[in-house]
């Protein structure tokens, strides 16, 4: 009763993240998880324990397949205007260069979450380091000043989360880099962010 002798644990995390970035978290079934992996129900519990358990999994894959960018402030010559413009600038063509319209994975999980549907442990875990780098960014900013001080960093940093969940939200219909750009830059004007 056990999997099937062709499972190939790489490939069925491979598509456990794709039917989740289809679906999302909360929608996404073990069936609908068994089912793209032609797998019972039984041989995925065997396997992965919990629809949770391969989330997690499929988070990592996805992380580490660059489709998810990061700030990276520890690097020399950091500018942090710049690279956070960058930053930005980058989700709006990634937006539009993919031809799915999928949107970010961990985003659209977490767009979806409601009080009685919390995200999964590793959507806010995305989002708060997130945060977190965007919070850096911006005190860096302030102390070098390219970015005034009327704003607290933390109110700075949740501004930029929600420019991002938001970029990524307009991403899915609005098929326009420059349109999207436009718009993420009146909000980094708006805080200050320019160059």
């Amino acid at each position: 009763m056990g999997r099937p002798t062709k499972f190939n644990r790489d490939d069925a995390i491979e598509l456990a993240m794709n039917t989740f970035w289809e679906k999302g978290f909360e929608p996404t079934s073990v069936s609908d998880l068994a089912s793209a992996m032609s797998i019972t129900r039984s041989s995925f519990y065997n396997s992965f324990e919990s629809r949770e358990a391969i989330f997690d999994e499929a988070l990592v894959r996805y992380q580490n397949s660059g489709t998810s960018l990061i700030l990276t402030p520890d690097l020399e010559g950091f500018c942090p205007v710049r690279a956070t413009r960058k930053f930005f600038y980058d989700v709006c063509q990634n937006l539009v260069n993919d031809e799915d319209a999928k949107g970010c994975l961990i985003i659209n999980c977490y767009v979806q979450a409601a009080p009685d549907m919390p995200a999964p442990a590793g959507v806010h875990s995305f989002i708060d380091n997130k945060r977190d780098q965007f919070e850096f960014v911006a005190r860096v900013a302030q102390e070098n000043g390219s970015v005034s001080h009327s704003q607290n960093p933390a109110t700075i940093a949740d501004a930029l989360v929600a420019l991002l969940v938001g970029v990524n939200v307009m991403g899915k219909e609005i098929r326009d880099a420059d349109r999207l750009w436009a718009s993420a830059e009146a909000t980094l004007t708006a805080l200050g962010i320019t160059e």
